[in-house]
């Protein structure tokens, strides 16, 4: 206990001298080398996280957060926080400005560029790799990923294999778009590992509209984004969560160009608007409040700009009510999914339950309500932030780190599907938000201030914020907008050696991301060339004694091999012909209600 106090008083001590130090009302008011602590923003974030660092000790005496997790935040607060007192000296102090210079003088003999481009050209043709040639893995995969494309473009037919019940009504109801995708990309190709690069590609597209929307360097942007653990494992598997949040972070993205006067409604522009919209809404169906809530502030800023002030107000009403029947239509075709389950199933959620002032909505089954009693205490906002921090949230029984869906164990496990955003990265990414925020005082910075703080408000409240592969948005814009307002200093700036430029922003990203590939063992970045048929073989995944029980033309109902049920179908055992029907193994009724005549195997 003695420790954890001496901490907490030197941190408390710490932290009122730095404030004292701060506002002038100390008789300290210089350093030996001449500094000047008063209103320096960058010394009292410092010394202020310094404090924090000590404090937290007792935090860790009392047991409210684990050992590792603990060490590591402090290791981290304490690396930024004297990193920022670095830069609070190098900015106010003529002796200590020299220091730039030496670093802009190493720099200089190497070429940190070329090595930032040549390793995010490596990694991402690697990515690529991976997700052409290798099998994908995850229970959402293989239960209705996949099965979804295959339905969809007639690869596997009704007539071969039907899924459980509760995913036959997911395959109703859900939004189709990237299954669709999957399964274009599976027909061209001929082989199923090809609907991985449907999310190799949307990151693509991501990169593509951030070097000609936000002139970000194309290699910056690849390297800042790939240290963001969520997004470097999703880019190349068959998981949708990677295409739905690209797709909502371009809309939000645009928002933010709209908001600081950087576009105009052209064709081209809203034609990116009503593609990423229509995109965000037909993929997921969490997103579809999201992309409802943009697209009313982008609706705002049409009607204004469609306002003409020389014209009188009855021309006007005539050319807002032209608009409005125009984005009426819009809004029809992007949220087309929801419009056909309201005409369809009376639920725009189906077959999610839904229930609206008391009348509940046509479904088939509950939201997911496996969330342990250790976070359920917790409210919403901090379910959230404890996620995006990884406070408690790695788990000694998953084969690495981070994984698709932070999963490895049960769903009612405390650590299940926290965390996935590096939470050394992400309080990196918000320190250097707060500080060009503070550097760059114009309307791109205020803007930005404000999104970031909406953004956060309402992702925290959403339903499941705290799985934070179902909203990526939230990390890539934050590490988007960075990378935009560094190139905007570096741009603006007399001095060329600035500490905080895109050649540090990136090999400070790289550096988080070699961490990541190296605590994953590589997994998600380096191809093992291993395709789905080899993975099928395994026998963990299709058990081949079942297959002595069926023979050509049997009818098949097949209980309790979720999420490898799809697996089981004739298409990947030929020349064998036979009928599949997937169950969940809920309870002999259910099986017997469901199964019907079928012949029942276990």
């Amino acid at each position: 206990m003695l420790i954890p106090l001496v901490g907490l008083i030197l941190g408390i001590a710490l932290l009122g001298f730095t404030i004292l130090a701060y506002t002038g009302n100390i008789l300290l008011q210089y350093t030996l080398v001449g500094f000047k602590p008063k209103g320096n923003q960058p010394f009292v974030i410092g010394g202020s996280l310094l404090s924090i660092a000590l404090m937290l000790g007792i935090v860790g005496y009392f047991g409210y957060l684990n050992a590792p997790d603990l060490r590591l935040l402090r290791i981290i607060l304490v690396i930024v926080g004297l990193l920022l007192i670095l830069i609070s000296l190098v900015d106010k102090n003529k002796y200590l400005v020299k220091v730039d210079n030496i670093i802009g003088l190493l720099t200089s003999f190497i070429n940190i560029k070329s090595i930032l481009i040549l390793l995010s050209s490596s990694v991402l043709i690697s990515i690529f790799l991976v997700s052409f040639f290798d099998a994908n893995y995850g229970g959402d995969a293989f239960m209705y990923h996949m099965p979804f494309a295959a339905r969809i473009w007639g690869i596997i037919t009704s007539e071969q294999y039907t899924f459980e019940f509760f995913t036959e009504h997911r395959f109703k109801g859900l939004p189709l778009l990237a299954h669709f995708l999957q399964g274009f990309f599976w027909v061209i190709f001929q082989r199923p590992e090809a609907t991985n690069l449907v999310c190799f590609f949307s990151l693509i597209i991501l990169l593509l509209f951030l070097r000609f929307y936000l002139q970000i360097p194309f290699y910056i942007s690849t390297i800042a984004l790939l240290a963001v653990p969520m997004v470097h494992m999703h880019a190349g598997r068959s998981y949708i969560d990677l295409v739905v949040n690209v797709c909502i972070s371009i809309l939000i993205l645009m928002t933010y160009l709209l908001y600081t006067n950087k576009l105009v409604f052209s064709k081209k522009n809203l034609l990116v608007i009503f593609l990423s919209a229509v995109g965000g809404a037909n993929i997921k169906h969490q997103a579809i409040p999201v992309v409802f809530i943009i697209l009313c502030f982008i609706f705002q800023q049409l009607f204004v700009n469609y306002w003409q002030k020389e014209e009188n107000n009855k021309t006007n009403l005539i050319r807002l009510f032209k608009l409005f029947i125009c984005c009426s239509l819009a809004s029809v075709l992007i949220f087309a999914t929801s419009v056909k389950n309201i005409l369809i199933y009376k639920n725009p959620f189906y077959p999610v339950k839904v229930e609206i002032a008391g009348i509940v909505l046509n479904h088939t089954e509950a939201p997911p309500d496996f969330m342990h009693e250790n976070i359920r205490k917790f409210p919403p906002p901090i379910r959230w932030a404890r996620s995006v921090l990884e406070i408690n949230a790695f788990d000694k029984r998953r084969p690495w780190h981070w994984t698709l869906a932070m999963d490895f164990i049960s769903w009612d496990q405390e650590t299940f599907g926290v965390g996935g955003y590096f939470g050394g990265y992400v309080i990196f990414n918000l320190l250097l938000f707060i500080y060009l925020c503070w550097k760059i005082s114009n309307r791109e910075t205020k803007v930005a201030a404000i999104l970031m703080i909406i953004m956060s408000l309402l992702v925290s409240i959403m339903p499941q914020s705290y799985e934070l592969r179902y909203h990526m948005y939230w990390m890539i814009v934050l590490v988007s907008i960075n990378a935009y307002l560094v190139s905007r200093l570096e741009q603006n700036s007399s001095s060329k050696q600035k500490i905080v430029n895109l050649k540090n922003l990136g090999f400070v990203a790289a550096a988080f991301m070699i961490v990541f590939m190296n605590k994953t063992k590589y997994f998600y970045t380096i191809p093992k060339f291993s395709s789905l048929s080899e993975h099928i073989q395994q026998e963990y995944v299709v058990e081949q004694k079942i297959f002595n029980q069926i023979k050509d033309g049997d009818k098949i109902c097949l209980v309790g091999k979720s999420p490898h049920a799809f697996f089981y179908n004739s298409y990947f055992h030929p020349p064998a012909n036979y009928y599949i029907q997937a169950e969940f193994d809920i309870s002999d009724e259910f099986v017997k209600e469901k199964c019907g005549a079928l012949k029942i195997i276990k």
